[in-house]
């Protein structure tokens, strides 16, 4: 969630007389019909962009049985959730967990499928683990030099796959800067494009909450 900001605290708001002066020279009003279209379309371009997330699956070369039980039992009993993370651990176990069966198979490759919603999730649990004693720091650092580089390149790959969705972010932010500009022309109630902020926070609450910091 976005920091809110007072309007006394940061004179270049959109709403401050110093923000509206600065989109005033900056933008060429438009109609507050053009600004919602373009924002519809956004809006549209980022559910689908999210939704790709959610089906996009990455390769974790988790390469044992043993491993795998290892960090189901961690996610089980001991991962450290937070109240922006809990549907993202529920997530990435509901993802791991019905992959069990093929841990099973005498031919398993030792690789498990991971969607795109659950890989930073994975990464920051994984990276967070805590332990007491030279057992559990042993199996620790065997567990990070079996998979962790490859942990981490898939998660440079998840970053880059979503360069696209922050892209259409960009775009969103500064029609939500367009639509305070000044001289916009009101040919339909500004009401109509705060229906689609709505519409945006319905949407980000159907989805993991990493999502945003991908």
């Amino acid at each position: 969630m976005a920091k809110t900001i007072k309007m006394k605290d940061n004179p270049n708001a959109p709403d401050s007389k110093e923000g509206q002066q600065a989109l005033a020279n900056e933008l060429p009003p438009r109609k507050m019909s053009e600004i919602i279209a373009d924002k519809r379309a956004a809006l549209k371009k980022n559910e689908d962009l999210l939704r790709a997330l959610q089906q996009n699956e990455y390769d974790i070369p988790f390469g044992t049985a043993k491993l795998y039980k290892q960090i189901m039992k961690f996610l089980e009993k001991e991962a450290d959730w937070s109240h922006t993370t809990a549907t993202g651990l529920i997530m990435l176990y509901s993802n791991l967990k019905e992959q069990q069966p093929k841990t099973r198979e005498k031919d398993w490759d030792g690789i498990i499928k991971l969607r795109g919603t659950s890989i930073t999730i994975f990464w920051t649990m994984i990276t967070q683990m805590k332990g007491k004693g030279f057992f559990s720091a042993r199996d620790f650092v065997e567990m990070m030099a079996s998979f962790g580089a490859d942990i981490s390149k898939v998660v440079q790959k998840v970053h880059e796959d979503n360069q696209e969705l922050r892209e259409n972010h960009a775009v969103m932010a500064k029609l939500d800067q367009e639509v305070n500009h000044p001289d916009v022309i009101l040919d339909v109630a500004i009401d109509k494009y705060q229906e689609m902020e709505e519409e945006l926070h319905k949407l980000m609450d159907e989805v993991d909450p990493v999502v945003e910091n991908v």
